[in-house]
């Protein structure tokens, strides 16, 4: 009779090496400790790393190698330096995580150009130059796990002034399902997660307004908001082998939101 393994070991990523860009807070940083805690030694990079504090000591605590790394991945020259760093640092990278991302809410007609471009420089072009540098290592070492970072708001549009991050979020949709494609015979797994909204500190205080947070569970099946948990628990399924036959997708991380559209 056929067996399949086990859970223990098909979900196990100790030992992997991770790269995370915007790794030092909100979404990001819950990913990296996702990942020291389950095993990973992780490199992470932000224009600023002061403050990171937390994390170290978290390392520290795991027994894991975190390491700390200033980088504007709106540079070309900067992420080339710094995917050399984190081969150099780490050995190989095994993950990838895109989490740095931009955002400016401004209504049509009001949306200059230096504020177009920033959104767009930052959350598309920058994940895609982070994974065409990244990429070339995962190919020599034949494996890789690539997560970037969407949104609902990649397939869902809103009366609010997110034309910049709506269309930059929508091309991570293709970027994604194209580096999957083209990736995939170097046996590198390539996939987005679009999380609708998730509880985090910098909003924690926005959803102590009763009315404020029933307008947003109302909009969602499974009746919540989205917790960290949720994103994390995804994002090691994402860079684990159970998921190794899953790539170029866009998992809707939304509580059942766009099945009810």
């Amino acid at each position: 009779m056929e067996t399949y393994g086990m859970c223990s070991e098909i979900f196990c990523i100790a030992g992997k090496k991770a790269l995370v860009t915007g790794g030092t807070k909100g979404l990001g940083k819950a990913i990296v400790t996702g990942l020291l805690e389950n095993g990973c030694d992780v490199f992470v990079t932000s224009r600023n790393v002061a403050g990171a504090d937390e994390l170290q000591d978290f390392a520290e605590k795991m027994g894991r190698k975190l390491v700390l790394y200033s980088c504007d991945v709106t540079k070309s020259e900067s992420v080339k330096e710094m995917v050399n760093a984190a081969k150099e640092q780490l050995g190989r990278i095994d993950i990838l995580i895109n989490s740095a991302g931009n955002i400016k809410i401004k209504p049509l007609k009001e949306m200059d150009d230096d504020s177009w471009n920033n959104v767009i420089d930052t959350n598309l072009t920058a994940t895609f130059t982070v994974i065409r540098e990244v990429s070339k290592v995962m190919e020599e070492q034949r494996y890789g796990k690539i997560i970037n970072m969407s949104s609902m708001k990649s397939v869902l549009g809103t009366v609010k002034g997110f034309s910049a991050y709506c269309a930059s979020k929508g091309a991570i949709n293709m970027l994604t399902k194209q580096v999957a494609c083209e990736l995939a015979k170097f046996n590198i797994n390539c996939n987005a997660i679009a999380p609708t909204y998730i509880k985090t500190d910098l909003n924690a205080e926005q959803l102590e307004d009763e009315e404020f947070r029933k307008s947003l569970e109302v909009r969602i099946p499974l009746g919540r908001i989205g917790t960290m948990n949720d994103l994390v628990n995804l994002a090691l399924f994402l860079v684990s082998d159970a998921s190794c036959f899953i790539t170029g997708q866009v998992i809707l991380l939304d509580g059942g939101i766009y099945a009810m559209q």
